[in-house]
């Protein structure tokens, strides 16, 4: 059984404690736990050390042909820093950053790009080897460009591509909101719910595109997907886990592909 965890770049390197023990319990269980991560903040500050200002829409960046490189050097190294925190805290990491392993088409935005495929192949060779393969949010189309791509459409092709059990978003908030302002959060949610609150407008640039992936893997028959705060021990493992009984409250949002299908 896979199961796919997005690391939000929101958490800025925060959120180890928590991710570590639910990986470690995945592999202990036999599963094939997958980590995707983000990296918005470190792409900004390495933009910013050049000068190099990127306009943002729906709360994805738009990557120019200069800035690529810059994206993909910050990335690289977000890759490389969460390799060394969860291999210091005892978790096997296989890191796939050649840009093959996710492969991009060109959407006609410069280096911003969508994800064409998932090397199938390379991650599941990492997961049969023991390791929790770590993969970064751009991708190389077929002539070997790079492209930016949005990590959280990453995991959700990835969920797809694996046939995951499961796909986790771990950010900085307690999960999605129907509200942000009133505190409103959503438990259990639905497809129609969730396109209805989209099309109304009431999720924030940031949630635009989790929300989109969230729809997308449902659709495609992940059983479950999470958001829940990446920060929080118990939400982390009550989301990779699925380990919901004894809970004394539910934390952060779930949305089953088993509701999506009956509607």
């Amino acid at each position: 059984m896979y199961v796919v965890v997005k690391l939000g770049g929101s958490l800025d390197g925060r959120g180890i404690e928590a991710l570590a023990p639910a990986l470690r319990e995945a592999l202990a269980r036999g599963w094939g736990p997958i980590l995707i991560h983000g990296g918005g903040p470190a792409i900004t500050r390495r933009l910013a050390t050049y000068g190099i200002e990127l306009p943002f829409t729906n709360g994805l960046r738009a990557t120019t042909v200069d800035a690529i490189d810059h994206v993909v050097s910050a990335l690289q190294m977000c890759n490389a820093e969460l390799t060394e925190a969860l291999s210091a805290a005892h978790v096997p990491i296989t890191p796939l950053t050649d840009g093959w392993t996710v492969q991009a088409r060109d959407i006609g935005a410069e280096r911003t790009g969508e994800v064409a495929a998932i090397s199938e192949s390379r991650v599941k060779e990492a997961c049969e080897e023991g390791f929790v393969p770590l993969l970064t949010p751009f991708g190389r189309d077929a002539a070997g460009a790079f492209y930016n791509l949005n990590a959280d459409a990453v995991a959700a092709h990835v969920a797809q591509t694996m046939d995951a059990a499961r796909l986790v978003f771990l950010t900085d908030v307690a999960g999605v909101y129907r509200d942000y302002q009133a505190g409103e959060l959503l438990t259990e949610t639905t497809a129609a719910e969730l396109e209805d609150l989209l099309a109304a407008g009431s999720f924030t640039a940031g949630m635009i595109p989790k929300v989109t992936a969230m729809l997308y893997a449902a659709r495609q028959g992940v059983d479950e997907v999470w958001v829940v705060d990446g920060r929080d021990h118990e939400s982390v493992a009550t989301a990779v886990l699925g380990d919901t009984a004894g809970l004394t409250r539910r934390r952060g949002t779930r949305l089953r592909a088993a509701v999506t299908q009956k509607e």
